[in-house]
This record gives structure tokens, sequence and C-alpha cells, in this order.
């Protein structure tokens, strides 16, 4: 299946609301799975929470099948590790079961369940019983997902002495700081600090209504296509500031790439302003690496010189992302300096190839979300355009509203 984006040239003007956040709603679901008084304002309709909610809701003996997030795969993990007397089998997508999963299965084994590999050491599918988890204290080392520490801290007030958890280094420290509020609202006292965090046991909570807010990192990518337009203005609604995600430091990303933004009755208000040409931009995306692919496109298709650090989960994300944006670059006439967590780019051609041949996806959402600004500068094809669906199901429907 292909999608043809025609070249955009008229400026945009434009509402529509974008999805609830994937990363709260995951994380509501689960406190909700494991505390029936604890209700969600709403359930995102992104693939990934649908499965997830799915595998929790599931029979507690047998196999399940949980997709293609990694998200929904961690949670599930540390979800039926505590459910004693289940029995039950999780696997995804090949691509899914080869991705990195052993810290958080050792970490739980560690702290008492019983979690085995069915087929290959590291990798789904895994065979669980569940077990009563008594916790304690756990080193982690150096963490290479937040969503391993974030799946423990989720299930840390069912262990009957609670959970105190240390760590010499994790990525993504903002996405710990939502888990964090998320359990507060519920109730749960939660002590956080740059290296450890500390859960007491907690038997039962108040009826509480956690409140699910719009997703920021959606924002992104129409942040780049307004930065690649000719103007005008998009209206996203249902946003407020501050926010609990990460991801909301968007907007001020994009602020030295002509975006600017204010907060209305209606939401956010997205806008055009006059900046100075950027000489050369540094960013570091460690605690928000779900910006970097829109992020570095619009750099690129602008032509500003920058560094990007701070990227060292994208590699093992649905994809190899930043192989992917060598691949978009080059196909440009644009060549890309890159290591395991870094992009640069010091200098471009006169004027960059246009894409002619279909593009691939490579199966993942951002990837695609990423590519569809390339209409700005010429029309586009591109493969498995349904992938957005893991995060931003409507996104196609709110491209067309732009042309």
């Amino acid at each position: 299946m292909e999608i043809t984006l025609p070249k955009i040239s008229q400026p945009l003007q434009a509402e529509f609301e974008l999805p609830l956040s994937k990363s709260m709603a995951n994380r509501g679901l689960l406190l909700a799975a494991l505390y029936p008084e604890i209700t969600l304002t709403g359930i995102s309709t992104a693939k990934d929470s649908v499965f997830l909610k799915d595998t929790l809701d599931a029979y507690a003996h047998g196999a399940v099948h949980v997709g293609a997030g990694g998200t929904t795969m961690r949670f599930a993990t540390a979800y039926w590790a505590t459910r004693a007397g289940s029995s039950i089998t999780l696997s995804g997508t090949p691509e899914l079961n080869q991705r990195m999963i052993a810290p958080l299965v050792d970490a739980l084994n560690a702290l008492g369940a019983e979690i085995n590999y069915v087929a290959a050491p590291g990798q789904a599918p895994l065979h669980i019983k569940g077990q009563l988890l008594q916790g304690g204290s756990l080193d982690l080392g150096h963490v290479k997902s937040s969503q391993f520490v974030t799946a423990l801290m989720l299930i840390a007030p069912t262990m009957s002495d609670g959970l105190h958890l240390e760590w010499d280094s994790v990525v993504s420290q903002p996405y710990l700081v939502m888990t964090a509020a998320l359990l507060r609202s519920a109730g749960i006292p939660v002590t956080l600090t740059k290296y450890s965090v500390t859960i007491p046991h907690t038997a039962a909570v108040d009826p509480v209504q956690l409140i699910i807010e719009r997703d920021w990192s959606a924002v992104a990518f129409w942040c780049e296509a307004l930065a690649l337009s000719a103007g005008g203005e998009l209206v996203l609604p249902g946003f407020v500031d501050p926010s609990h995600q990460g991801d909301s430091k968007v907007v001020h990303y994009f602020e030295p790439l002509g975006i600017a933004h204010k907060f209305t009755e209606k939401g956010l208000l997205l806008s055009k302003k006059t900046v100075l040409a950027p000489g050369h931009l540094h960013y570091n995306l460690q605690g928000e690496p779900d910006l970097a692919q829109p992020l570095i496109m619009t750099l690129l298709l602008k032509k500003i010189p920058f560094e990007v650090h701070g990227l060292e989960t994208l590699r093992g994300k649905e994809c190899d992302r930043i192989a992917a944006l060598v691949e978009f670059a080059q196909a440009m006439g644009i060549q890309l300096m890159t290591g395991e967590a870094h992009v640069k780019c010091n200098s471009y051609p006169e004027e960059l190839l246009p894409i002619t041949q279909p593009l691939s996806t490579y199966n993942d959402h951002r990837v695609a979300m990423s590519l569809a600004p390339l209409a700005f500068h010429f029309p586009i094809t591109l493969r498995q355009p349904s992938v957005v669906e893991k995060s931003y199901p409507d996104f196609w429907d709110h491209w067309s509203q732009l042309v």
C-alpha cells in the first residue's frame, strides 16, 4: 500500500484535535488494571494503547499477541509478573520480539518474578508465571530505556515491601517524571531523584480520575509542516501549559526554526514568525528522543547546519531511525555524520535533489509522519502509510486538510 502526497504551496490554515498522549494513556491503563478505583479521562486510540488494554484484560492463562509496541510488551510483562496464579505467554511482531527486553526480565526475576524465554535468550516470546512480588531494593546500573524503570515503578505499589531502585544513568528521564506525577495523582507516594526512586507498598487507593493529556510528541510533526510551509497557522485544541510530558519542549526547539506558539481559549496556536537564519544549531534530545525525526528533517529541508546529540535509543526503535535519516538525506544529496547517539550536518548542496522513488517508512510511525512534510518541496510517495495507526490514527485525515 502506498500514498502519494502532492506538493503543497499555499499557506496552512487548519484546526484539528491531536490524539491523547499514548505515553500517559499506557501508564494510566496499567495503573487502572492494578487499582479498580482508578479511571481515566480518556483512552488513546493509538494501536499500541488498544493492544495494551486488550493484553491487560486478557485471560490469565494462554498466549497473547501484543502487536508491535515496545511499551505494550514491557508494561504487560511487568503487569503479568505480579498476577499471582496466572500463566501467560506474551509475543509480538517479529520486529518487536527482537527488541531489547532482557534488562526488564532480569530485574523482575531478581525481585521474585518467574519469567522465561520461550525461544531465543533475551527476546520475546516470554512465558510468565505470576507471583506476589515482595520487592525491596535493586541497582539497575546503566539503564538503556526509561520504559524499564517506568514498568517497575508502576507495579511497585503492589509489592509487599515496596520498591527502591537505583541507577548510574538512565535515558529519557522526563518519562520517569511523568510516571511519578501519575502515581502521585493516584495517591501513591513517590520519591524520585536523578539516580533513584522509592515507592512504598500501597494496598488500595481512593477513587480518582487520571487526566490524560493530548500528545505533545504529535505536535512536532505539525511544527515541522508549518516551519516548511509558506506561512499560516494551526490550532490544536486541548493543549495546556504546564504539561507532565517532556515532549512539550518541542515548541521551544522549533522556535529558532520560525515557529511561534501561544496558548488560547481554544488550545495551542502555532504560527510562523520571522527569525534570523541560524548559523549552526545544537540540540540534546536525551530526554525527548521521539522529537528527533521531525526536528532533524526540518533542519535538513531548511538547510541549517546542526548537530543533535542524546540519540542513544534511536537505533533500537521500530527501525534504526538514525540509519533512516542518513538514507533520506543521501537521497536529497546531503551527507550526514553520525554515531551511536548523534547526527551532524555541516554543509548542503546548492539545490536539494527531488526524491522521485517511493520511500519506505520502515514500519515506523514516526518515520512516516516526519516524511510527509517533504511535500512542501516536491510530491512524494510513501509506502506503508497505515503505520501511523501505532500512535496517531487520524494523521492522514488531518494531513488532507492542508491541501
